[in-house]
């Protein structure tokens, strides 16, 4: 479903001032259950390059899922969040919120319905990564485990990962590039005449003429 070309690494990060965040989640609704709650933290630069930034990905309660939540917002100030409608009415919604507001950690948290099986629902950012691929971070530790999960979609054991991009890809829409960034080369300075050799000796004549 996925193709190993289209997951590029990079060991250099645009500054983030430069870059549009967003986020998404995937809920596990129950500790024991078997599945992964999932945050992922996705950046884009200028020319519409997707970083994934951050990935957090554990069997646990609300609670401790919801504080790893906050802290990801706190830190990379996401623009916008993706999850799903029904994962939040079935569990921690209220919650969530009032974590939210304790912590300070503010997001416009945008909700999508389930639609379709995952396969459907991942078609959106699938399609952006044949285009554009996605860039990990070189070397992070999530990352082996994060590349084999999509490769071996969907008929690897976990697809909770795979969930949480392409909830991502629900904002597509909504994505917009990041800002350009300055231009660094050297601007010629207006008014001021260079200075030659040539220069110099044809004003020490002219002055010795007076």
């Amino acid at each position: 479903y996925f193709k190993a070309e289209w997951l590029k690494t990079y060991t250099v990060l645009p500054p983030k001032s430069e870059l549009h965040i967003y986020g998404a989640s995937d809920y596990a609704v129950t500790a024991d259950g078997g599945d992964y709650t999932v945050h992922i933290v996705v950046g884009v630069d200028h020319e519409e390059r997707m970083y994934v930034l951050d990935l957090w990905r554990k069997q646990s309660s609300s609670d401790v899922w919801v504080d790893a939540f906050c802290d990801l917002v706190i830190e990379h100030k996401p623009i916008a969040w993706a999850e799903e409608t029904g994962q939040i009415k079935a569990s921690v919604g209220p919650f969530l919120t009032a974590q939210q507001i304790k912590r300070k950690a503010w997001v416009h948290r945008e909700q999508f319905p389930t639609r379709g099986d995952k396969a459907v629902r991942a078609q959106s950012i699938r399609g952006r990564m044949a285009l554009l691929g996605l860039y990990l971070p070189a070397g992070a530790s999530w990352v082996p485990e994060f590349r084999s999960e999509l490769l071996s979609f969907d008929a690897g054991k976990h697809d909770d990962q795979v969930d949480a991009l392409g909830l991502v890809g629900q904002l597509l829409d909504r994505i917009t590039a990041g800002k350009k960034p300055p231009d660094k080369t050297p601007k010629p300075l207006k008014g001021i005449e260079a200075l030659t050799l040539d220069k110099l000796f044809e004003d020490h004549e002219r002055e010795l003429r007076r």
